[in-house]
């Protein structure tokens, strides 16, 4: 009884976001100059104690790296070596200063600086963020790119030639708030 009445009550004081599994995924790309692959996942949580309303307010999204699927094994296999995924299994993206009110306004693509914690390395950078909202739906959109050496990943590689170290995110989240 005590505990559900700390979930409620936790649920009360920091509104969350509902994603839409279904409909979400954040995709990766690599490339290499024999092939190119993507890595996609629907497996998402978003923590954040923003509301439609909030002037300031932040949010972090994680992923589990094992949940990254390209539809080969062996690449997704040697995907989890190279970014030690079972030492770091998790990577973040924390936002500290969102207004949600303010980019809804905006129709447009705002950039904002991102903590990106991957492979055991925290790293700020500018990410852009395009947020709409149709009824009570939240589309959330970003594309922007990592460097793998900046995150000290070891490239690996095929016929001695390393994969390119520029790595493409592809983000689209559907959602709406849980508290309005």
């Amino acid at each position: 009884m005590k505990l559900g009445l700390i979930l409620l009550l936790f649920s009360l004081v920091f509104p969350g976001f509902q994603i839409d599994k279904t409909k979400s995924s954040i995709c990766y790309t690599g490339s290499h100059p024999f092939h190119d692959w993507k890595g996609t996942t629907s497996q998402i949580k978003i923590i954040t104690d923003c509301d439609i309303v909030n002037s300031d307010c932040g949010a972090t999204i994680s992923v589990p790296v094992m949940s990254f699927i390209s539809g080969n094994d062996n690449r997704d296999s040697n995907m989890l070596f190279y970014v030690d995924g079972f030492s770091f299994p998790i990577v973040k993206i924390s936002f500290p200063h969102l207004n949600i009110s303010n980019l809804l306004s905006q129709e447009k693509t705002v950039n904002f600086d991102g903590e990106i914690d991957f492979h055991g390395f925290k790293i700020v950078q500018g990410i852009p963020l395009f947020i709409t909202k149709e009824n009570d739906t939240i589309f959330i959109r970003s594309e922007f790119s990592i460097k793998l050496d900046t995150f000290k990943v070891d490239r690996p590689s095929l016929l001695m030639v390393p994969i390119k170290n520029e790595i493409r995110i592809f983000v689209n989240i559907f959602g709406e708030f849980t508290q309005k």
